[in-house]
């Protein structure tokens, strides 16, 4: 098995070879694919960083990284023919997670703002949807009987069934410190089952992205960040939420490489 530095390093070497493809293939199809990947190995990068050496800014910024090439992706995709929506879809939210965690609610707002409205359909489940939409208005501070209404879609969509995220958006718009905490431990709960059974079944578990991933739940950090934000109570850590990825403030974002953009 390869050390988290190895992995590390394969990881530096897919960044660049992802970046190199989306700001140097002229197809722009390519170049979308390229930055959607780019989004994933800064998270992943970011994490190696905080394990290895507790790179606590390098790990926030990387974040930033990962957020901006999801809204470079967003900007560029109303002027494709054919958009691709596997990769446009409202719930591939990896990166709005990043600005979350990151809270950058500025970033998270333009994602959120340049994100579609609809689901789409044949790639995108309707729960998956809505749970992006919830977020994706709620952190435009979109009026109550709005998100109530996509509560209700939500709850339709699950016909019956469980849904650790319905509960932590249900909870989050009526501030429920309690219901927010059990929703949130289930989450971390679904999480620990979904990457025992990866590592089973799942060829993706021999995955270099698969070591900083399941150490880390950005998502976790994002909805952490969203109820600390409405004033609601956690704990100083959680399985795969260590506090050293809560900060609160860090190094200002430097400008260094792609999409190059300031904050």
């Amino acid at each position: 098995m390869e050390s988290l530095a190895e992995v590390s390093e394969e990881l530096v070497t897919l960044l660049n070879f992802h970046v190199e493809g989306a700001t140097q293939v002229a197809e722009p199809l390519q170049q979308l694919a390229n930055a959607d990947a780019v989004c994933t190995y800064y998270q992943a990068v970011g994490i190696c960083e905080l394990l290895l050496d507790a790179e606590v800014d390098a790990f926030f910024h990387h974040l930033i990284r990962s957020a901006q090439s999801r809204r470079w992706m967003l900007e560029r995709s109303p002027s494709l023919e054919s958009p691709p929506l596997k990769l446009l879809k409202a719930s591939n939210a990896r990166g709005l997670h990043g600005a979350m965690a990151a809270r950058q609610w500025g970033l998270a707002r333009d994602i959120a703002r340049l994100s579609g409205t609809a689901c789409a359909e044949g790639t995108e489940y309707e729960d998956d949807f809505c749970c992006a939409h919830f977020l994706h208005r709620y952190v435009q501070d979109a009026p109550p009987e709005e998100l109530q209404s996509i509560l209700e879609r939500f709850e339709a969509a699950l016909e019956g069934g469980a849904s650790s995220h319905f509960e932590l958006c249900r909870h989050l718009l009526a501030r429920s410190q309690e219901g927010c905490s059990q929703a949130f431990s289930e989450l971390l709960d679904e999480r620990a089952a979904k990457l025992r059974k990866m590592k089973r079944e799942s060829a993706y578990a021999s995955d270099a992205l698969f070591v900083p991933l399941s150490s880390v739940f950005v998502e976790g950090l994002a909805w952490l960040s969203l109820m600390e934000k409405a004033g609601l109570k956690t704990e100083a850590e959680y399985p795969y939420c260590p506090s050293l990825a809560r900060r609160e403030s860090y190094a200002p974002f430097v400008v260094s490489t792609f999409p190059s953009l300031p904050l």
